[in-house]
Formats: structure tokens, sequence, C-alpha cells
């Protein structure tokens, strides 16, 4: 059966080999332009930050990259406190550094996990970047936690890559573009301009990205059911489908 991504361009703005090689196995054109690039803070700063944390703490991490500065700190096998992850993705890299999760959000999306997260008797401790979103402190407050947070890294929304390649891709007669983040659309505004991205069938990775495209593009993207490759590639193809009637 022929595929509906078969000749169509489509712009991804993270690194995701895994989705690019099933959206090329579908016969997508696929062009990869980063938009965002994350910095750790200084070492020694963030395991002061985290010296206090105690068994009676949770530390809540949002993101891979979090976990991936917060790693570099400390050793995350030594902490007393549990450890409470936004989704999958995120808890194979914790597992990745040794330290099994101890709670797992049922969704990949920082509100549920502080709708979630078995709120702890001390400290709900944030590590995560300068650019976070305050839904999730909000929710844990109005639960009655006790939040602190700690910026682990910066994120830059800029575009690092063949911006030229991405106009292109943009500009094909069917064109889609996968965005990853908030952050990624900023970036990805600013690379490229928003008329690159009018008539574009925009695919969001998760709702609070979706937000983030009908605010800044005045536009309602596709949203995929999980942040995963197949999830991704299917909900694409479906807006294919219903696009072409």
């Amino acid at each position: 059966m022929r595929s509906e991504l078969a000749g169509v361009s489509v712009l991804l703005t993270r690194d995701d080999p895994r989705l690019a090689t099933l959206l090329a196995e579908r016969g997508a054109r696929v062009v990869t332009l980063p938009c965002v690039w994350t910095e750790a803070l200084d070492r020694v700063s963030l395991r002061q930050a985290l010296a206090g944390i105690g068994a009676n703490d949770a530390l809540v991490l949002t993101s891979a990259a979090g976990v991936d500065a917060v790693a570099a700190a400390v050793e995350l096998r030594e902490l007393p406190c549990r450890v409470a992850v936004v989704g999958p993705a995120t808890a194979a890299r914790l597992r990745a550094w040794g330290r099994e999760p101890d709670q797992v959000a049922s969704a990949p999306s920082g509100a549920a996990l502080a709708r979630e997260l078995v709120l702890p008797e001390g400290e709900a401790v944030l590590a995560r970047s300068d650019l976070a979103p305050d839904d999730v402190p909000a929710i844990l407050r109005g639960r009655g936690a006790r939040v602190r947070e700690l910026i682990a890294y910066r994120t830059h929304a800029e575009a690092r890559g063949d911006v030229g390649a991405a106009r292109e891709a943009l500009a094909s007669d069917r064109a889609a573009c996968v965005v990853a983040s908030p952050s990624a659309l900023a970036g990805l505004v600013a690379a490229v301009g928003p008329e690159c991205l009018r008539h574009v069938l925009v695919v969001a990775i998760g709702p609070t990205t979706a937000a983030a495209v009908m605010r800044e593009l005045a536009a309602t993207p596709l949203v995929a059911a999980a942040p995963e490759a197949q999830a991704v590639a299917d909900v694409l193809e479906e807006g294919l489908r219903v696009a072409a009637g």
C-alpha cells in the first residue's frame, strides 16, 4: 500500500534518527534542522544547590537534558530522595545513569507529573530549564507542596544547521513539520520566519507544544498521541490522508 507520506517533505526540529528513518521508509523526504540547544550550568553550583536534598524530599525531572545536567553534578544513584520523571524517554535516560525512577508520569507531560506526584514530606525539588513553563510548580503548590526550583541547564532557542535546506523543504507543494517543543518552535520561527510555516501541516509533540503552535502561528496542529516515532509518523500520515480528502 502506498503511504500518504510518499513525496512529502518533512522538517524535523530536533535530531531524531528513529523518526527520520521511519518517515524515510514511508517515502518522505526528511530534513532535520535542530532548533534548540542546551547548556548545562556550572557543575559546582548545581552540586551545591542539590547538597541539602534529603530522604523526605523528591527530585522532579521533566526532561532528559535535566537528567544529564543533574548526573553531571552529582551521583544519581547516591541521592537519598525519591526521583520522579516526566515520561518514558526521561526514565530511560535516568536508568542509563544507573538510577531507577521512583515514579513515572502516566502521560509524558510536566502537568501530568505535577498532578500525579506523590507529595513528599519535605520539598519537591524541580531541576529543569531556565525556559521551563510555570505550570508544574503552580500545580504542585496548588496541591500544597513545598517547591524549590533549580535551574539545571539553559535552553537556547536557536537553529543550528542548514536553514536554506529547511526553507526549501517547507516551500514544497506537500510539506510538513514536526515541532518538538515550544523552544524548538521559537527557534524555527526565528530561523525561517512565520510565513514559511503558513501552509505547512504541523505536528506538535504534546499539548504544551500544540498550544504554542496555536498561539504563535494561529494554526491548529496535529498532536501526536505519544512522543514516540511511531505515534508521530502515524498522526502525520493520518493528517495527510484527511487533508487529501
